[in-house]
């Protein structure tokens, strides 16, 4: 994490120069008296908040034709005044209408909350910067189940911009190791995710191909911690999970991790769903350091554990809300199923237990329109048979400072 406090360090400056009070000051203050106290960040939080309060009422004093006939839908758009489309007294061509008719029932069948527990937001833009670091951990016992191996990828930091309307969003992530460390790209990570009030759905992919760290390798170092580099190993995984809330009124799962809810009182709810994840692992034990090698089994110096899970999902998650404006969330979903491992696989062509689990955690803070999030996800997949136990994971730690508007 050679880049995380650093990257901290820059959010926080951010952030603390972006707040804004979500009260907003009902004085009249001349221009020239608001541009010489507000417009400079280093101006007190008052004097900033006047500001922008001018700029927000010159912007909504411009004049435009509120007529409500049949083309003020176009005049709405032009000059940014997008509640028409959910204004049933306003008309709109057929294809905006049909839009709005669905977004109505999508709404009223899968994003209906008990207001007294969840509240949505007012906005419907956000716009979001992000850091996110994460590793892979490897472990377990193979060749006849009598050797512990131990490693760990070294951190892969990113930096990005998100920006959503409504449901819809877009992110860009640039690699900050390629950026400041000069290393190339050898991590690959994408994600899908979409969550209503009763269903999240999360589909993703990762590779990983560049350098780990050997903790323990057998005997060696007398069984203590080797940190070794090991350029040999190679980690691609896929897949996606579906899973229901089921006291979906009064718990909110957008509140902890998308930032599109607020949720008011402490709640929580069981989830039940379904997952399927892909995992190709291969390491090749040839490349390891020559000092090594003497304590590999002769036998076999290439291992790939290859294999796809389809297994039922059943956990619980819990939003805390332990202070005005402050939020934390635990999400844990074991999983339980059938494994296919694939012909090139160690154990061959085989059927076997499945057993998964992902894990989150997350803290939320909201004031006014801004929002500050910390999210953790374990995400691990357990390989056993009689020759091999092998535990691969994935941890990510991402930072979030955003913006609705």
């Amino acid at each position: 994490m050679k880049h995380l406090a650093a990257i901290i360090l820059a959010l926080t400056a951010l952030t603390m120069w972006a707040a804004i009070d979500e009260h907003r000051s009902s004085a009249s203050v001349p221009i020239d008296t608001c541009y010489k106290k507000g417009s400079s960040p280093f101006a007190p939080v008052e004097d900033r908040k006047l500001f922008l309060k001018h700029i927000r009422d010159s912007i909504d004093a411009i004049p435009w034709d509120t007529t409500r006939d049949d083309h003020y839908w176009e005049r709405a758009i032009r000059n940014g005044k997008w509640s028409f489309f959910t204004d049933p007294q306003v008309k709109k061509p057929f294809p905006l209408n049909l839009a709005a008719r669905a977004y109505k029932f999508y709404s009223k069948a899968f994003n209906n909350y008990d207001t007294t527990y969840v509240v949505g937001v007012k906005e419907d833009f956000r716009i979001m910067l992000i850091n996110n670091n994460w590793l892979d951990g490897y472990g377990g016992s193979i060749a006849d189940n009598d050797m512990k191996v131990f490693m760990n990828s070294r951190v892969s930091s990113s930096l990005g911009l998100h920006f959503s309307y409504m449901g819809i969003g877009y992110t860009y992530m640039f690699d900050l190791d390629n950026v400041f460390g000069g290393d190339p790209t050898r991590h690959m990570k994408w994600d899908l995710t979409f969550a209503t009030s009763r269903f999240s759905f999360e589909a993703y992919r990762s590779r990983n191909t560049g350098t780990v760290t050997i903790g323990r390798f057998g005997d060696y170092n007398n069984k203590r911690p080797a940190k070794k580099k090991f350029d040999g190993l190679s980690r691609v995984s896929s897949g996606f999970d579906m899973y229901y809330f089921f006291n979906h009124r009064k718990y909110s799962q957008a509140a902890a991790y998308s930032y599109s809810k607020i949720q008011k009182r402490s709640a929580g709810s069981f989830i039940a769903g379904f997952l399927v994840a892909t995992q190709d692992i291969d390491i090749d034990f040839s490349l390891l350091p020559e000092d090594m090698k003497e304590y590999l089994p002769e036998w076999d110096e290439q291992y790939t554990y290859h294999y796809r899970s389809y297994s039922f999902l059943l956990g619980y998650a819990y939003n805390w809300v332990f202070h005005h404006n402050w939020l934390f969330n635990i999400t844990m979903a074991p999983s339980v199923g059938w494994r296919h491992s694939f012909d090139d696989s160690v154990d061959g062509k085989r059927n076997m237990f499945a057993l998964d689990l992902r894990g989150r955690l997350g803290l939320v803070y909201n004031v006014g329109h801004f929002f500050y999030g910390l999210q953790l996800l374990v995400d691990g997949h357990f390989y056993h048979s009689q020759d091999h136990n092998f535990i691969n994971s994935l941890q990510d730690l991402t930072l979030s400072v955003g913006v609705r508007f």
